[in-house]
């Protein structure tokens, strides 16, 4: 099973609408960890399970999300409530309390992924103003058939793989 995570589009349109149709069918849900910077009713954020970042109208999107997808329970936030720039142990706490086995979060703009406490900890970068890496990223979070592993895969906008950001976890489930 498959998911397709993204943050910090800034007001990006026609790329997050491309994202949604190329892996329509593909993926089982489509998660946006906020700063789209759209208004809720934007054709090209719908379908997308979306958190308000900080530079969202305030009020057009929930702070975070708990979503049960397949055997995976997600929390999807946008970090600046929780203060990721200075460390993620607010985001681990907040993970903890709601028994998440993914964390999603966005605000640094910085790609990367952990293993903290059994959860897996995904920061997509941003799609539009990357700070670690000089090409805009997304992840594709696939969950192995015998769901003992899970593969946090990066890519650029054009579909090829950043392999430095990309990880491999098992699943302690």
């Amino acid at each position: 099973m498959k998911w397709l995570i993204v943050s910090d589009t800034h007001g990006l349109k026609s790329e997050v609408a491309e994202l949604k149709n190329r892996y329509r069918g593909e993926v089982a849900a489509f998660i946006h960890c906020g700063d789209s910077e759209l208004r809720a009713d934007s054709p090209e954020i719908q379908d997308y399970l979306t958190v308000e970042g900080n530079c969202d109208f305030p009020g057009t999107f929930p702070d975070e999300m708990i979503r049960q997808s397949g055997s995976l329970k997600f929390l999807i936030v946008h970090g600046h409530l929780l203060g990721v720039r200075n460390s993620p142990v607010n985001l681990i706490y907040r993970g903890l309390e709601e028994k998440s086995d993914i964390i999603c979060y966005g605000h640094t703009h910085f790609a990367g992924s952990f293993k903290e406490q059994g959860m897996i900890v995904i920061n997509p970068g941003s799609l539009r103003l990357p700070r670690n890496y000089n090409e805009g990223t997304y992840v594709i979070l696939d969950l192995s058939a015998n769901q003992k592993e899970i593969k946090v895969n990066y890519y650029n906008f054009a579909g090829q793989p950043v392999n430095k950001f990309s990880a491999e976890y098992t699943w302690d489930h």
